[in-house]
């Protein structure tokens, strides 16, 4: 059993996604203030656009650990 791997998870995801919601933040002072239906679409996919990239992960650790 590797705990080495939760560790490298929670050191590693936590930095990256508070650098993904400073880029986002960054993007949305050019995005917002256009039209309210593009500000809605941005908001939605920079929102979730962070799942997959954290899903596979999650995916690699349950992988690693299940073994």
């Amino acid at each position: 059993m590797a705990r080495w791997r939760h560790l490298a998870v929670a050191v590693g995801i936590v930095p990256a996604l508070i650098i993904y919601i400073g880029v986002m933040l960054w993007l949305s002072a050019y995005v917002t203030e256009i039209h309210g239906l593009i500000d809605f679409l941005f908001f939605v996919v920079a929102g979730l656009a962070w799942i997959p990239a954290a899903s596979v992960v999650v995916k690699w650790l349950a992988t690693h650990e299940a073994k």
